[in-house]
């Protein structure tokens, strides 16, 4: 339990500076809070990713927008009723980007949808407040990232695209 909260006050602490950071060591920050919640809703993760990626943002706000994206699995999951519970975090390199995807078997999303989920107040879920997903949107965009969605044969992939370290970074700070 120590550990739980000692993992949600970093998640959220007031540092909003941008620095270099580990994006593999972010996700499990947000796995490590989320683990619970993962584990009574037999949610399986698997979670692929080789070398280390070190990106340039906020890694805590990167933590918090995983938890928005695991949420709204999560919810899609309850909503859609899903069994056998499944998402694939992978995390790749393209050019001066760090790609993660977050790909689920939780149905896909309406394709009228799709184009709003990013909006304020626009939510899929009933009991939502449509906010996740457009939070994480701003987040992602302050880093200089791109957010998108697509749908998958089995549900929806969520692709984070985000400014690896470089020199450049470098001579901001």
């Amino acid at each position: 339990m120590s550990r739980t909260n000692y993992d949600v006050r970093k998640l959220y602490q007031t540092n909003k500076e941008k620095c270099p950071f580990s994006v593999s060591d972010s996700i499990e920050e947000a796995l490590s809070v989320f683990f619970s919640i993962l584990r009574n809703q037999d949610i399986h993760v698997d979670f692929e990713y080789r070398g280390l990626q070190i990106a340039y943002g906020v890694p805590s706000e990167f933590s918090q927008i995983v938890l928005h994206i695991l949420t709204s699995a999560r919810e899609a999951f309850d909503r859609n009723h899903i069994q056998s519970r499944k998402m694939k975090i992978q995390i790749c390199t393209k050019e001066d980007l760090i790609v993660v995807k977050f790909t689920d078997n939780a149905g896909c999303i309406d394709s009228a949808q799709i184009s709003r989920l990013f909006e304020p107040n626009f939510t899929t879920n009933e009991h939502g407040t449509g906010n996740g997903l457009y939070i994480t949107k701003m987040i992602i965009e302050k880093m200089n990232g791109l957010v998108k969605v697509e749908n998958t044969e089995d549900g929806a992939r969520f692709s984070l695209s985000i400014p690896k370290f470089s020199s450049e970074n470098n001579a901001a700070l």
